[in-house]
């Protein structure tokens, strides 16, 4: 399983613009959220889950978004999704808790996870994901997280994902 220095050199290798940031370590979006970053782009929160048959997603969504698992499983022909345990996480893609990012998936070289990236970032022009490591951010632009997406055979599957429910009701005033 390659590291964060692995990563990065893989990026330089392929000709990928980025910037990378070293920060504290963080362990969930709240904690992300206050830190103060040089780098722009989205914040993103990412989610590996499971169903009862053993399929994997790698699910990215908005910092702030709460989503409906249950809606989600049945977007993608699930029936019910649960998120994987920690020792997993690290068993798939050689990461722990809080490093989670579609970076990581640098290591699923038996393309065991569907990637799903929610449409609500699609008009985003930049990105902020953990490069295998929770203590550095990377900036990557929409081109170049496509251009390594397939230079690792791991296409985006972009998808309209829903809120729960209590999400949005400041949507209704």
């Amino acid at each position: 399983m390659l590291g964060k220095d692995e990563l990065l050199k893989r990026l330089e290798e392929r000709n990928i613009p980025f910037s990378c940031e070293q920060h504290d370590s963080v362990l969930n979006m709240a904690e992300s959220g206050m830190l103060t970053l040089s780098l722009q782009g989205a914040r993103c929160k990412n989610l590996l889950l499971q169903d009862k048959r053993g399929h994997h997603v790698l699910v990215v969504t908005t910092a702030a978004k709460s989503l409906d698992l249950s809606s989600v499983a049945k977007i993608l022909g699930s029936k019910r999704l649960s998120f994987v345990s920690a020792d997993k996480l690290f068993e798939l893609l050689g990461t722990r808790p809080g490093s989670l990012s579609p970076l990581a998936l640098v290591n699923d070289e038996a393309r065991r996870i569907r990637l799903v990236i929610d449409s609500e970032l699609a008009g985003e022009s930049t990105f902020l994901f953990h490069p295998l490591e929770n203590n550095a951010s990377v900036s990557l632009s929409r081109i170049g997280l496509d251009d390594f997406l397939a230079s690792i055979g791991h296409p985006a599957d972009w998808r309209v994902l829903a809120s729960r429910a209590s999400d949005q009701s400041h949507l209704s005033i």
